[in-house]
């Protein structure tokens, strides 16, 4: 079972992972599509100056300060995406599909509001590049459950992501899952790296599970391997950082609005 923890505290910080904390004006909103997946969110400590040099001029990386993803400023999220309908409901082509994605928190030259920035995309030809910073890549996701019985469950990720110019991402993650919790009418709004004021709004329903967490004494309940050879981001993952967090999500309904 998870430490205790007040209820819908997951939910609360896996929107605070998407989701940019300041206000936005506004504008008029299109739906552009709607989305049912899971996903693994990967949280880590990386240092500050190289995560500066993939965000937009003037803006600072920020680390998280409290709650069970307190000490990530980065974000990995592992997505596999089961259905992909667009606006209007009809199956997109191709429908389904995985996807991973880089988020990085940041605030403009130290002021009080914090945004997430979308600071890279994997995504499998033909890209959509929704946030002008898509690579093209063949990204693979072998995953399996074991069912101990009385509800003890065993949950098993490999992710395999290979760019086109080489490049190498690699994800081998088993370990128990615990207590599961369902949230309802959450909103969230990632900014894209590329253009600072650009951003889609993610309105969603999930199931959420912790599955590790250094703030809160937490320790993975079973193995965690991730590697990356991708020389964007060889001063990212450099041998410095520090996964500090886990999150399972195996459900998300979302729909997609853009600006």
């Amino acid at each position: 079972m998870l430490p205790a923890f007040p209820k819908r505290v997951v939910a609360r910080t896996v929107l605070a992972l998407v989701m940019a904390l300041t206000g936005a004006p506004a504008f008029a909103e299109t739906k552009v599509g709607s989305v049912v997946d899971s996903r693994t969110m990967l949280g880590f400590k990386i240092d500050d100056a190289a995560l500066e040099d993939l965000l937009p001029g003037g803006w600072d990386s920020f680390t998280l300060p409290q709650g069970p993803i307190a000490g990530a400023n980065l974000i990995v999220a592992l997505i596999d995406r089961h259905i992909i309908l667009d606006g209007a409901g009809a199956p997109e082509n191709p429908a389904s599909g995985p996807i991973v994605v880089l988020l990085a928190y940041a605030r403009k030259n130290g002021a009080k509001d914090v945004r997430a920035f979308v600071i890279r995309v994997y995504e499998e030809p033909p890209l959509v590049d929704p946030y002008g910073n898509s690579v093209p890549a063949d990204v693979d996701r072998h995953a399996a459950y074991r069912d101990a019985g009385g509800g003890d469950r065993v949950q098993s990720e490999v992710w395999t992501v290979r760019t086109r110019t080489g490049g190498e991402l690699k994800l081998d993650l088993e370990h128990r899952l615990g207590e599961l919790q369902w949230s309802t009418g959450v909103e969230s709004r990632p900014f894209s790296a590329q253009t600072p004021d650009a951003f889609r709004i993610f309105r969603y329903d999930q199931l959420t599970g912790l599955a590790m967490s250094t703030a809160m004494g937490k320790a993975l309940e079973g193995r965690i391997s991730f590697s990356v050879n991708d020389p964007a981001l060889e001063a990212v993952f450099d041998g410095r950082e520090v996964l500090v967090s886990v999150l399972q999500v195996p459900i998300q309904i979302r729909e997609v609005f853009s600006q």
